[in-house]
């Protein structure tokens, strides 16, 4: 699917895969996003190119819709599953 509605807004697979560049741009390092591989409230993580992100951080930056009016886990995860990326629980920090 190319797109899906998050919140009352359309989210698309092109927007998701620019602000997945973006972030690579700003965060070579996978982890160096607030430390997000070795903290313990991150639980998930979305694969593009076999990289990591964190989920509810890129879907938040690609729609400017603030972290705290959404909740991350499954209400995240099926936007990116929607859209055909993979998710899984993130990667043990390395």
């Amino acid at each position: 699917m190319d797109s899906t509605r998050f919140l009352g807004m359309t989210v698309t697979r092109s927007m998701i895969v620019e602000e997945i560049a973006d972030f690579a741009r700003a965060y070579p390092d996978p982890g160096s996003f607030d430390r997000w591989l070795e903290v313990r409230t991150y639980k998930y993580a979305v694969w593009h190119e076999r990289r990591p992100y964190p989920p509810k951080r890129i879907l938040s930056d690609a729609t400017g819709i603030p972290t705290w009016r959404f909740s991350g886990g499954e209400q995240t995860n099926r936007v990116f599953r929607r859209l055909g990326f993979e998710v899984t629980r993130k990667p043990e920090a390395g």
